[in-house]
């Protein structure tokens, strides 16, 4: 019966989602379709510097051809229509204008997950990090954490409101821009779970800050790929609507000025963003993780080795168990994935839920992002300054003596976190 309702709602949010999307300029059959490619094509993100006029703001698009304008969330940057295949030269183009700040395509942003179906194993990622000594001293109370991502649903295997009980807030559609938030992906729901999956209930599993409010927003299609511009529009309305701590298991290879920008605003408000380093297994880590004022996440396994796929290097600050689908180093018959609670599905149709196994900085990011959440729960002053400075400082030591590019801090300190 409670499946059948799930359904229900699926669908009727899947036609919702279908006649907003056919009003929308921007085609999500399209980004599916070209998701293969670096960039959307056909657009460039272009921001202009302060205090140009509109009439000067025409006379530019005019003098390079351009018509078809659209404004990003809030004017902050604009979205324009260019032809196929000549989106770098008019990139150029754009930025060469004294009166532009930046001009780049519209680039896509991939999902750092590496999903495998499994049932019940122990939580072992929590041991990890130091997790239960730190709950004797916070849950997360009274934090906002926004999870930037496929959304996050509230249902779970005992029925509505049971994975996350009272604590999802109404959330935000960015590829729509619409109100929103609910998950056709599984990837968020799993993050989100992570973060702060309902804990103490005697059934499911537990979940870090289980006692913070989870903010969705979706930013991502049901397949994982996501363009700048949503991410982008959901950063900048979650730190909005009062995050405190801002959830990113999202990158790209490519630097991207309008997510900088995003990063910047939100740590401008004192927001503290999380991002993961990426699953490429190379020595550069992923955008938004990379960027100044975001906290870039590796992935360590059972033994605190960094997995095969993480990324590491100079922009590097912490790491965090990401799980290794290949082995069962701390012997428990199953295989060293992260556990958490989500949804089996076939394509974008609910199938089950169920308690699956995971791999990836994807979740290794919020590991990070729910120790943040209990460090700002016992100290609400503390800026995104300060609790990355209590991450740091209170990380376990790995690789060599202090940060490396290999494990930056070192592995997440969950109670010597909070007992800074």
């Amino acid at each position: 019966m409670k499946n059948r309702f799930f359904l229900v709602i699926i669908i009727i949010g899947l036609l919702f989602s279908i006649k907003n999307v056919r009003a929308n300029s921007t085609d999500i059959q399209s980004v599916l379709a070209n998701s293969h490619r670096p960039f959307f094509p056909g657009e460039l993100l272009v921001k202009l510097k302060a205090g140009i006029s509109i009439k000067a703001a025409k006379s530019i698009h005019h003098d390079l051809g351009v018509s078809q304008i659209r404004e990003g969330y809030n004017g902050s940057y604009q979205i324009i229509e260019v032809s196929p295949g000549k989106e770098k030269e008019m990139a150029e183009a754009y930025s060469k204008r004294p009166e532009v700040e930046y001009a780049e395509p519209n680039y896509y942003l991939s999902a750092y997950f590496i999903p495998d179906d499994e049932f019940y194993p122990r939580q072992w990622n929590f041991t990890l990090i130091n997790l239960p000594d730190a709950w004797d001293l916070s849950t997360g109370d009274d934090v906002k954490i926004a999870v930037v991502d496929s959304g996050v649903n509230p249902f779970g295997i005992d029925g509505f409101g049971k994975l996350f009980k009272n604590r999802v807030l109404p959330g935000y559609n960015a590829i729509l821009g619409i109100p929103g938030g609910f998950d056709f992906g599984n990837h968020g729901t799993r993050v989100a779970g992570v973060i702060g999956q309902e804990t103490n209930n005697i059934t499911g599993v537990a979940g870090i800050a289980y006692g913070a409010k989870i903010l969705p927003v979706k930013a991502t299609c049901f397949s994982g790929e996501a363009l700048i511009c949503w991410i982008v529009n959901g950063i900048r309305w979650a730190t909005n609507h009062k995050a405190d701590i801002i959830n990113v298991s999202l990158g790209t290879s490519y630097r991207s000025q309008a997510l900088e920008d995003a990063i910047n605003y939100a740590y401008e408000k004192g927001v503290a963003v999380v991002a993961a380093a990426g699953n490429d297994s190379n020595d550069e880590v992923a955008y938004p993780a990379a960027f100044e004022h975001c906290i870039a996440v590796g992935a360590v396994r059972y033994d605190k080795e960094l997995t095969y796929y993480s990324n590491y290097g100079d922009a590097l600050d912490l790491v965090a168990p990401g799980g290794d689908l290949d082995v069962d180093q701390n012997g428990d018959g199953y295989r060293d994935g992260i556990f958490q609670e989500s949804f089996e599905r076939f394509w974008f149709i609910f199938l089950d839920w169920n308690y699956c196994y995971s791999a990836g900085t994807s979740v290794a990011s919020p590991h990070v992002a729910g120790v943040a959440a209990l460090v700002k729960s016992l100290h609400p002053e503390y800026g995104p300054d300060k609790i990355r400075q209590v991450l740091q400082d209170t990380a376990e030591d790995l690789g060599d003596a202090g940060w490396d590019d290999k494990y930056g801090y070192g592995l997440v300190d969950a109670y010597a976190a909070v007992s800074y």
